[in-house]
């Protein structure tokens, strides 16, 4: 996970502690009724929670971005609620051993590399216990089992032929269609050889010395390249994630504190990296830099590459090859360059301007995002086709099988501001 769970507990209103004299806090509040299911204000923050988490936000999203979320995140709870009901009308049933061996795997993951200690103040921050995280986990996974139980059952009705890929082709000839498969091919701007292995030797004569028993902050005043640490021994002071680049985040949280990592390169060069203490949501470290700076050349001989790789692939070669043998995003590359599905009008900003005039089948020009050179290709074979084609009925057919339902059982939905910050009505005693 690349947030802890306490991340945004001060905009989500988890457990945040306010100030003298500021206004009471919204604890907890029944924001839906789904039949016999309520969903609770909590459960609708820790779900967009887990969307900020699961979509690497790098920043807190402001208060329009959070409300939108946030309906977002109910509405689709709402339509969870609805699949978990349907379902069991149905009388369709889950492998409860499924549902808890994947609940230990998540949690698993949760704690990866965190002391047991972080984790519980993570919850305690979060306002949760550990009882409530595994039964909010739980409630989630066997909801995702049911609701593909559901749509493997509507998935064996719906029958895909190629006239309905020739169909599909021609009427998205001249635009995009609603849902895009997108393959890349990522290569790093890298400066030229000679300047990395000179960079990269003199790293290496540190970490030499380093092994030897040398001192960490004598080194890094002797060995950095890094102008605005050096001289303090390279303290780098301790930063949350987002703030550096990720490269060396990502290797600063693997190292327990007093450990020294190996060189890891960045656009900056290579770095020795010393953690010298892991907090809740952010680390300290020190590090030693061998400066490898980079020019417009480099980025030039990049492009020039994935031109290459363009014309060829322009040619008659196959994409996918390409991307196994030359793309350097690990991920992706294993997959033939397969990199995500997205829908044509949420496409994230930074892709729009090359993917928006293209058409199915076509390869982009080489373009750059910080410190790497991409094409991406709109995937048209027969069996992406098929696949979007059979996704985009599966999805109509969940869809009215929602709101069919819907129309059977009783739904509120209270997620309003005013609502939110009425005063809580006090609990009526019982009918005896």
């Amino acid at each position: 996970m690349r947030y802890s769970l306490c991340c945004f507990a001060l905009i989500l209103g988890l457990g945040a502690v306010l100030p003298a004299g500021a206004a009471p806090e919204l604890l907890d509040r029944i924001v839906a009724v789904v039949d016999n299911q309520v969903i609770l204000w909590s459960e609708v923050n820790f779900s967009v929670l887990q969307e900020l988490q699961d979509r690497g936000y790098r920043q807190q999203p402001g208060p329009e971005e959070l409300t939108r979320l946030r309906q977002q995140a109910l509405k689709q709870m709402i339509d969870d609620d609805v699949l978990m009901l349907k379902a069991q009308k149905d009388s369709i049933q889950i492998d409860e051993t499924q549902v808890e061996t994947i609940l230990s795997q998540r949690l698993e993951e949760i704690k990866t590399g965190m002391p047991a200690t972080e984790f519980n103040s993570m919850l305690e921050r979060a306002g949760l216990s550990e009882r409530q995280l595994k039964a909010r986990y739980r409630k989630g996974i066997r909801q995702n089992l049911l609701a593909d139980q559901l749509r493997s059952q509507l998935a064996m009705r719906l029958y895909v032929g190629r006239k309905d890929v020739e169909t599909y082709r021609q009427a998205y000839r001249d635009s995009l269609p609603p849902r895009l498969s997108l393959s890349k091919i990522s290569i790093k701007v890298k400066p030229d050889p000679q300047v990395l292995a000179k960079a990269r030797a003199k790293i290496e004569e540190a970490q030499q010395k380093l092994a030897a028993g040398g001192d960490f902050a004598q080194l890094a005043k002797a060995y950095s390249e890094d102008p605005g640490t050096a001289a303090n021994g390279g303290d780098l002071g301790c930063f949350k994630s987002g703030q550096l680049v990720p490269e060396f985040e990502d290797a600063a949280r693997q190292l327990k504190p007093g450990q020294v990592s190996d060189p890891v390169l960045t656009p900056y060069g290579y770095h020795l990296i010393q953690l010298r203490e892991k907090r809740e949501d952010e680390v300290c470290a020190s590090h030693i830099l061998a400066r490898a700076p980079m020019n417009q050349q480099d980025r030039e001989r990049t492009a020039i590459q994935l031109e290459e790789l363009r014309r060829r692939a322009g040619g008659g070669e196959d994409f996918a090859q390409l991307a196994k043998e030359y793309s350097e995003d690990p991920a992706s590359a294993k997959r033939g360059g397969l990199w995500q599905i997205l829908s044509t009008n949420q496409l994230p900003g930074f892709i729009q301007p090359y993917v928006g005039p293209m058409k199915l089948g076509e390869i982009s020009a080489p373009f750059f995002l910080e410190d790497s050179g991409h094409l991406l290709k709109i995937n048209d074979d027969q069996a992406t086709i098929e696949n979007l084609v059979r996704e985009e009925r599966l999805e109509t057919a969940m869809r009215r099988l929602v709101g069919d339902y819907q129309q059977q059982i009783h739904i509120e939905e209270r997620l309003s501001e005013d609502f939110l910050h009425q005063p809580a009505l006090p609990q009526q005693p019982a009918v005896k």
